[in-house]
């Protein structure tokens, strides 16, 4: 048999072929490194495209690369969703098209896809310092405690920090519907609720050390960061003391201000009695007496001031004469703050004050104590004399 003969010229193309075959190979197999391979759906939450099996919404072949973006986040994302940076206030991870720095474009165990186990926990990726002041403290705020998209919205808004409403007042009373009501409807308000940041004067939105999230140690330390010097009510004039001053300069406290607690008498968001109280007091230096009008005797016992003759409610009496009930029981009584400091004073007992004020006059007391009784000499009558163990006939 003849052998064929392969002339020089075949084998220089077929070793041309196979050295282009080799090469086409190559360029395959680096395309297909460069390709990311099919997700399987093994996830609760699924973006609907890749739910769906419609990769192609987002995907095109381009380059030999068949998983190609159509477009770049985050112009690839509003083809389907609404624009989220129309707003003054723009989150920073979306004014950057960084919608997949939170959100898996495929799958996710949370919902709306997020990269986090929780919304919290995804703000905490970036915002370390915010997790470190939450989780440290001992009162957190229920809506920062379940998810902070209750306050903030994470894409965009007009007010600052992103808020739904202004941080100040209109975003807590909208929750805090009763709070707004009773601000609005109060006759004497509270001059906090209304300047530099309202509500978040006292409270700390997120978390605190203190209960009801105050950012002081106690309500008397939030009060004197704005009652430690003289203020003027605006709606009728009235020039309120610095009581930071009058508490340093009289050591003798009440009880609720040993305690640190001014709202145990005041409301701090306002109120229809005098002074911002709880209860009612009377505004008047003269008062009809009503056990039901006064304050003190929600902590104070009201024989004091309604047996005439005692020898057991009180120690302000001439023998069994209960002085108390001479001061106020009557048609024309005068109010217990006539004689008594319910903030504090310095070198006489039971807070009584060293002057009274009646009207525009500031009256001394002159009291003077005994181990058995007393004497003052004020304004109204000249000085009279009381012992509980061996009554006092006074002049008149």
């Amino acid at each position: 048999m003849r052998k064929k003969i392969v002339s020089p010229a075949v084998i220089l193309l077929m070793l041309f072929l196979n050295v282009f075959s080799y090469a086409q190979e190559g360029k395959e197999d680096k395309v297909k490194k460069e390709e990311k391979p099919p997700i399987v759906p093994n996830m609760k939450v699924q973006h609907m495209p890749f739910k769906i099996g419609q990769c192609e919404i987002c995907h095109t072949e381009k380059d030999g690369n068949k998983y190609a973006l159509k477009q770049e986040p985050p112009d690839l994302c509003y083809m389907c969703h609404e624009r989220k940076d129309t707003k003054s206030r723009v989150h920073g991870p979306i004014a950057a098209g960084m919608c997949t720095a939170c959100h898996d474009p495929h799958q996710s165990n949370t919902m709306r896809m997020l990269k986090a186990d929780s919304v919290n926990e995804l703000c905490f990726m970036c915002h370390m310092d915010k997790k470190q002041q939450f989780t440290s403290k001992p009162y957190m705020h229920p809506p920062v405690k379940d998810q902070c998209i209750n306050c903030h919205d994470p894409h965009q808004e007009d007010h600052r920090y992103r808020l739904f409403a202004d941080r100040r007042f209109d975003l807590c009373v909208s929750c805090h519907a009763d709070k707004k009501e009773w601000v609005n409807k109060v006759k004497n308000k509270h001059g906090a609720i209304f300047i530099k940041d309202r509500c978040l004067n006292c409270h700390d939105p997120h978390a605190s050390e203190n209960e009801k999230f105050l950012r002081k140690p106690t309500a008397m330390d939030v009060c004197l960061t704005c009652h430690n010097k003289e203020l003027k009510r605006e709606e009728d004039g009235t020039v309120l003391m610095n009581m930071k001053k009058h508490l340093d300069e009289n050591p003798d406290w009440h009880g609720p201000i040993q305690w640190g607690d001014c709202a145990m008498c005041h409301n701090p968001h306002g109120s229809d009695n005098f002074r911002m109280l709880k209860l009612p007091f009377p505004e008047t230096f003269y008062a009809s007496f009503n056990i039901n009008r006064y304050i003190c005797f929600m902590c104070h016992e009201t024989e004091r001031f309604t047996e005439p003759l005692t020898k057991t409610a009180t120690n302000f009496r001439n023998g069994e004469v209960n002085l108390h009930y001479v001061h106020v029981n009557n048609k024309k009584g005068r109010t217990c703050r006539a004689c008594h400091d319910w903030h504090a004073t310095k070198d006489t007992p039971h807070h009584i004050r060293k002057y009274m004020k009646f009207g525009k006059i500031k009256a001394p007391l002159r009291y003077i104590p005994t181990k058995t009784g007393g004497s003052c000499a004020p304004m109204c009558h000249p000085r009279r004399y009381y012992d509980r163990e061996n009554p006092v006939i006074n002049k008149r």
